[in-house]
């Protein structure tokens, strides 16, 4: 972040510090101890092994029939552009 100008306002940094909106000195029981800990922690991982795994073995790229003359056309153009600055540089450096 730019600095303000101190013609314009007090100079800032643009720091903002992390704030969690807690008091420093929140109460020791919100901390949860391990063994709560380790329960919610198991029952995460349970559900995430619950969800199935999608198979992506029998899924093919798809690529449009047109895609071949695209590049074709792609090409000649960028052969035309190469050829056309080409033909002007040879021009200039009196070439012919």
């Amino acid at each position: 972040m730019l600095r303000t100008s101190s013609l314009f306002g007090p100079v800032n940094s643009g720091f903002v510090p992390f704030a969690s909106g807690a008091p420093v000195d929140a109460p020791a029981e919100l901390d949860l101890n391990g063994d709560a800990a380790e329960a919610i922690a198991g029952e995460v991982v349970a559900r995430a092994a619950a969800v199935a795994a999608p198979s992506y073995a029998d899924v093919t790229p798809w690529a449009p029939a047109s895609s071949a003359r695209i590049r074709i056309v792609e090409g000649a153009v960028i052969a035309a552009l190469c050829a056309y600055f080409g033909w002007a540089l040879l021009g200039t450096l009196g070439a012919f």
